[in-house]
């Protein structure tokens, strides 16, 4: 009896240091996926106060740092690759990436170009798409990050990892 508790103790304790190590792994995984999504997001903060600043130039050179960013954190998720198997995280932050692309590629740009209009062109109707615009980036990028997070709360709970 004393060998057989003392063999399901020693289980226990391989158990319970393996999944440890498990969820130390997925979290430093996780961590690598959200530092290439910090850097989109501030490069989107750049954009943004450029924006507010309208100076073509920087409005220019932020939106293809951006672009660039966005790019380069595809290429980095495809070198990071999965999860010791498990690509649903990978795959979700593709997707999340993608829609940033597609985002920026799209209203974004829309948006920039009704900006970078003279005064005199720019009317009290190309305002109104402006704001159409400004919301319709809002909106997006919201629905993206929604969509990311229920993701990204599988992976965490398949790991065990609490997300904040």
């Amino acid at each position: 009896m004393k060998n057989t508790l003392l063999f399901f103790g020693i289980c226990c304790c391989i158990l319970q240091s393996s999944c440890t190590s498990r969820s130390e792994a997925a979290a430093e995984y996780n961590k690598q996926v959200i530092d290439e999504q910090v850097e989109i997001v501030r490069s989107f903060n750049e954009v943004d106060s450029t924006l507010n600043e309208l100076d073509a130039e920087s409005i220019d050179d932020a939106y293809h740092i951006l672009r660039g960013k966005i790019k380069g954190g595809i290429r980095k998720l495809d070198s990071i690759g999965g999860f010791k198997g498990d690509e649903s995280l990978l795959l979700a932050s593709k997707e999340l990436f993608r829609g940033y692309d597609s985002l920026v590629d799209g209203p974004y740009q829309e948006l920039i170009v009704l900006l970078e209009l003279p005064d005199s062109l720019f009317t009290s109707e190309e305002q109104l798409k402006a704001f159409k615009l400004e919301d319709q980036i809002i909106a997006e990028i919201h629905g993206l990050h929604e969509a990311y997070e229920v993701k990204q709360l599988a992976f965490g709970e398949k790991y065990n990892l609490v997300l904040e």
